[in-house]
């Protein structure tokens, strides 16, 4: 029975975020595949987060938990499910219509090799309304690898049970980019498929942690490259591109820095791409650079000043 139809095991984080809630519950609820575990975790959140979950009844399962962050949750989740193929889907994204996990299993047991599957994301705002496609496209280790890129739209992707088991869950000391992470450790063992359809919405809006939180997670690449390069798996081409592909890394932190206004660490950032591979930094960048180096000896002079 399992071979004909497995259990999909999907986690829902949540945290104040009960505006959009319901909405990713009932894409969830809908879909016309049958054999579903489903589980959502109130991470601490002070909005009225329970009184939605507590309508839902025995039609999911749902827990509340004092605040442990975001990635911790999902590996909590993940750990107490029973499925062979494992999801999460965040409380203000959805799935794109009722036949996505069915898409999803299917391909599965048509592509034994593959052990994790994505398709496409289509980029919605706070009234659901569309605004654009995510860009996706076919998996290639190489590609993503040395340009630092992230072609797969988490609440696209499934993912084989057995990828936990090899590579371990998502690291609970990065913010926001964890499923780069595990998409590049697994990459170095697994097969990646890509299903060219929508499967999710992704939304944007003011309070979505991929808005709110530039300067937070701005290292979290940095971080990720750091310790794949300390990775005794990873082939050996990339140990010779390590400085290119560092530059690439300290060039999205220093972005992301500048987006969040964190003048300093974006200058600093700068001086690693510097440092690392110059010929990452266009005009735009060397611009960005120069105002963060303002910006950054004003903060520093207002100081002294007090």
């Amino acid at each position: 029975m399992e071979k004909q139809s497995p259990l999909v095991s999907i986690i829902t984080p949540t945290f104040n975020q009960s505006k959009f809630l319901s909405e990713t519950i009932e894409s969830v609820l809908k879909q016309d595949y049958d054999n579903v575990e489903y589980m959502v975790i109130n991470d601490g959140s002070t909005d009225n987060t329970e009184e939605i979950l507590k309508k839902y009844g025995d039609r999911i399962t749902w827990e509340t938990q004092k605040n442990i962050g975001q990635t911790p949750t999902i590996n909590k989740g993940w750990k107490k499910s029973k499925g062979s193929i494992l999801a999460y889907i965040n409380s203000d994204d959805t799935y794109y219509s009722e036949n996505v996990i069915s898409i999803i299993v299917d391909y599965f047991q048509k592509n034994p090799d593959v052990y994790i599957l994505y398709g496409n994301s289509v980029y919605i705002d706070e009234n659901s309304d569309e605004l654009g496609m995510y860009d996706s496209y076919e998996f290639n280790y190489d590609k993503i690898f040395s340009t630092c890129s992230n072609p797969i739209p988490q609440p696209s992707a499934f993912i084989r049970k057995e990828v936990l088991d090899k590579v371990g869950y998502l690291d609970e000391r990065i913010y926001y980019a964890m499923d780069l992470d595990l998409w590049l450790r697994a990459g170095m063992h697994f097969k990646i498929g890509y299903i060219p359809e929508k499967l999710s919405t992704y939304r944007l809006h003011k309070d979505a942690k991929s808005v709110s939180s530039m300067a937070r997670s701005a290292n979290d690449v940095v971080y990720i490259y750091n310790k794949l390069f300390r990775d005794k798996d990873l082939p050996k081409h990339f140990i010779e591109q390590k400085k290119k592909i560092m530059g690439r890394a300290y060039l999205l932190s220093a972005e992301q820095y500048f987006m969040g206004k964190d003048w300093n660490k974006s200058y600093q950032a700068f001086i690693e791409v510097i440092k690392m591979d110059i010929s990452s930094m266009g005009i735009r960048c060397c611009v960005k650079f120069m105002f963060s180096y303002i910006l950054s000896l004003i903060k520093i002079f207002r100081k002294n000043n007090k």
